[in-house]
């Protein structure tokens, strides 16, 4: 291994989930091998930010706090990429990024299979009211009538809103129940979705038409509450509904009403607008709702292929070769 004072080209990760996503710890040794020196802080804001990456040329962030900012970025010399610990980088300004001539990647495919697991595990808990039911048995109620309304799974239909690599996942678990699929998304063709086992759709017919809604794609402008009171409106009364991708694709304060008039049967939340909810916030009065704690992601298989990918990233930056999953292609020109 080379001494510390032959590393020259330094990576950080800012911050990470210490409960569930903390580093391996073998991180060091493998960016010692390509003359990386590895660094792990805790940052919470842009100072600590700064202090900690101002001279790496490679700087990591996994949690969705706004630290890569337009204004830390520009403070940020020596950086060749930013990478975002994670599928989603809406953590990341990626338009500022892109001005300063910086690579943002992401390591998409560390926990495709473990989201579409918990997606479907959330859409299976939701139409049978698992929740709901094992808290009332834990308070010495036999409430069977709480079962009601379900339906059977078996020969529905399933819409995808985005059908990337975690929503394909989600369909090809789901095959065994001859579920019809639906997709919307707009980076992709209608022979690719056909191809891959969906059919295509607007967006409209999909809520139209689906018994069970799942959210799979990424948050930006054009996906910000891209389920809002119009959308609601629309939805195929009774629907099940899952969001495993980011809490402020749906617009809650139409989601309630939605969910207290029945208009959607139950939803299944792993993220919400607002992480933790506050104590006073509607979602979690209603017994028609499963929410767990951003964590569909979590397993330790994924958290190996996350730092894997990390690690891989930072040494081809490091070794001047172009790294896989970077999302601004265009910045290569520079």
């Amino acid at each position: 291994m080379q001494t510390n004072d032959r590393l020259h080209h330094k990576v950080v990760l800012v911050d990470y989930d210490p409960a569930l996503f903390a580093p391996m710890g073998d991180e060091a040794e493998r960016l010692a091998a390509v003359g990386a020196r590895w660094e792990v802080s805790e940052c919470r804001t842009a100072e600590q930010t700064l202090a900690a990456a101002r001279d790496a040329v490679v700087v990591v962030v996994q949690s969705v706090r706004p630290l890569l900012t337009r204004d830390v970025i520009a403070q940020l010399p020596a950086a060749r990429c930013l990478i975002r610990a994670g599928a989603g980088y809406d953590s990341i300004d990626y338009k500022a990024a892109t001005e300063y001539g910086k690579m943002v990647c992401n390591t998409p495919t560390y926990c495709t299979g473990d989201v579409a697991d918990h997606a479907v595990a959330l859409m299976l808990a939701s139409v049978r009211h698992v929740a709901r039911l094992d808290a009332a048995y834990r308070r010495g109620e036999y409430a069977r009538a709480l079962a009601r309304p379900t339906r059977r799974v078996y020969g529905t239909t399933l819409g995808l809103i985005g059908y990337g690599r975690i929503g394909h996942a989600v369909a090809q678990r789901l095959r065994g129940w001859d579920m019809r699929v639906l997709a919307c998304d707009p980076y992709i063709s209608a022979d690719y979705g056909s191809e891959w086992g969906a059919q295509l759709v607007s967006l409209e017919d999909l809520l139209t038409q689906s018994d069970f809604i799942s959210l799979h794609c990424p948050l930006d402008d054009s996906t910000f509450h891209i389920l809002g009171p119009e959308q609601f409106a629309l939805i195929k009364p009774g629907a099940v509904l899952v969001n495993t991708a980011r809490g402020p694709l749906i617009d809650e304060a139409a989601l309630v009403p939605a969910l207290q008039s029945g208009r959607i049967l139950a939803a299944g939340l792993d993220v919400t607008e607002q992480e933790p909810l506050p104590p006073d916030s509607p979602l979690l009065q209603l017994d028609n709702v499963i929410l767990t704690q951003h964590i569909s992601a979590n397993s330790e298989e994924a958290r190996a292929d996350l730092y894997r990918l990390i690690c891989e990233i930072s040494a081809d930056v490091v070794q001047g070769r172009v790294p896989q999953f970077v999302v601004n292609p265009e910045v290569l020109n520079k």
